[in-house]
């Protein structure tokens, strides 16, 4: 295949996970299926990776291909698959169709910042803590814009036509409701978009080639990798055309060398050189092991670890574990009172399980049909900054719900059945007696009962015809209806405390009981 040809298939092919990814962040009408979307997040190296480390499943070794691929042609994963360095591709494109963007030069890499960031989050894991994981990872930092930041604008748009098709007698569409709870991730996803934008428009792919891990890491790999892209020394006239063009700015025309662990594969140099002095060859295999008489494919000394860059490495990781002792809350075992933790969805197996697993990405959020999953800022403590939890003063879980657990990519939430779910207690229903209306105004609720699913909440005689709420929590899952139907303000009379680790609730047997009963005397379905 001709060089001039990737490029366009390199960018038909990005644009479609592009889309197809913001779009399941978006999208409120269940038209993407489970089995589309868990195709998409296949291919996402991290939550891959995690997933991997918790079911050790090939259906969840995802980032296995993603290795193999750049082992034999780069980081291809970096310049079409990952969501934020094909938003970067775009917040570049544009700047080059207004003029505000500059040329690029080759620079020398920051392998002293790359690799002690890569070393200090490997080590961070045997903690262990995805704090970092959290703040870098692309995919869950795209996953915080879409869902953050385009999701709302994509209900604004779909709401302000839904009123125009509307008064046109056309109910197609229809108005769905933003509801923010917190604004610190907003705010955070809002000012990383700036920076994305800013590093693309003047420094290309500065990101991915320093700060980004999944980067880094793939860089180390692409070193080795079978096809390559190579300056053809006799063609090239050395123009500097294609090192202004290259995002990555590891193009040294001066000697002719190329630092394959920077190129993202993005192409862009094959079209800029006016000579066709540079192309994607076959390197093969044993090119790493000689430098002799390789010509362009040999690799700047400046872009390996010294010996002493290694021990800074080693130095800083281990800094950061010592430091996270302090700053991240020390053993689990320390972590007392369940009142104070906040309730983890069905799924999560535990608060432990749910904060080692989920790197925020947000999409359980998008996924939400009642939006009860809402994003944190430090509930879970730094560690587990913007990790969601369920919000009951926003909404509750509904019963036959399972969305969450179809498409957290990570692990983070586990697979469940409605018919698993209906039993996974995940916290159970506290009743305040002095702060019921029922006590306070001496008037008639029962709202908590109401929307019992299971019916854990009964009324039990208090003053007269009054009656109050008396829990079973053998049969309370936690759902939350009680906590979001209760009307008192601003502290509930009935709230929901979180199971640490999620318990096993029975049936509620008396529900049943009651619907036969009914049945034998109406002769008829109770709907």
């Amino acid at each position: 295949m001709q060089s001039k040809y990737l490029k366009k298939i390199r960018v038909l092919i990005s644009l479609v996970f592009f889309i197809l990814t913001v779009f399941i962040f978006i999208d409120f009408t269940g038209w993407i299926s489970n089995r589309l979307t868990g195709s998409l997040l296949y291919l996402q190296f991290v939550p891959s990776l995690l997933k991997f480390i918790g079911l050790l499943t090939v259906a969840s070794a995802g980032f296995l291909f993603i290795v193999l691929l750049t082992f034999f042609f780069g980081r291809v994963y970096c310049s079409t698959v990952c969501p934020l360095g094909t938003l970067q591709d775009i917040f570049s494109w544009i700047s080059n169709k207004t003029k505000i963007s500059r040329r690029f030069t080759y620079s020398k890499p920051k392998s002293i910042v790359r690799y002690s960031i890569l070393g200090g989050l490997v080590l961070l894991l045997f903690i262990p803590s995805i704090f970092l994981l959290n703040l870098l990872d692309p995919y869950s930092l795209a996953g915080k814009i879409f869902s953050n930041l385009f999701r709302p604008l994509y209900y604004l748009g779909n709401n302000m036509l839904a009123r125009v098709f509307q008064s046109m007698d056309n109910y197609s569409l229809y108005s769905v409701q933003v509801k923010v709870v917190s604004w610190a991730p907003v705010l955070f996803s809002f000012v990383f978009l700036l920076v994305i934008f800013f590093l693309a428009v003047f420094k290309g792919r500065w990101y991915c080639n320093v700060i980004c891990p999944v980067g880094t890491s793939l860089g180390i790999l692409s070193k080795i990798s079978f096809f390559r892209i190579a300056i053809n020394e006799k063609a090239c006239t050395s123009c500097g055309m294609c090192s202004k063009k290259c995002k990555s700015e590891c193009i040294d025309v001066r000697n002719k060398k190329i630092d394959f662990s920077r190129c993202v594969a993005c192409f862009d140099c094959f079209r800029a050189c006016p000579e066709d002095g540079i192309g994607y060859r076959f390197s093969g295999p044993d090119f790493v092991f000689s430098r002799k008489g390789r010509g362009s494919y040999a690799e700047d000394k400046e872009t390996e670890l010294s010996r002493r860059k290694f021990i800074r490495t080693t130095i800083l990781g281990t800094t950061a574990i010592f430091a996270s002792k302090f700053v991240f809350g020390g053993k689990k075992e320390e972590r007392k009172g369940i009142s104070t933790l906040p309730v983890t969805p069905p799924g999560s197996v535990s608060i432990w399980h749910y904060t080692e697993k989920c790197t925020a990405c947000h999409l359980c959020v998008s996924a939400c049909p009642t939006k009860v999953l809402q994003p944190t800022f430090m509930e879970f403590g730094i560690s587990g900054m913007f990790q969601p939890r369920m919000d009951f003063h926003t909404e509750y879980c509904n019963f036959e719900c399972v969305k969450c657990s179809e498409v957290c990519p990570t692990g983070a939430i586990l697979p469940l059945t409605k018919a698993q779910k209906s039993t996974v207690q995940i916290g159970t229903s506290k009743f305040i007696k002095n702060l019921c209306i029922v006590v306070t105004k001496h008037t008639a609720c029962g709202a908590c009962s109401e929307h019992c699913p299971t019916k854990a909440v009964e009324m039990v005689p208090y003053l007269g015809t009054l009656t109050l709420p008396k829990i079973d929590e053998k049969i309370c899952v936690g759902c939350g209806a009680c906590e979001f139907a209760c009307p008192t303000k601003p502290d509930k009379a009935i709230y929901v405390e979180a199971n640490p680790y999620h318990r096993k609730a029975m049936k509620p047997k008396k529900n049943l009981q009651d619907k036969k009963q009914l049945n034998k005397a109406t002769g008829d379905f109770p709907f």
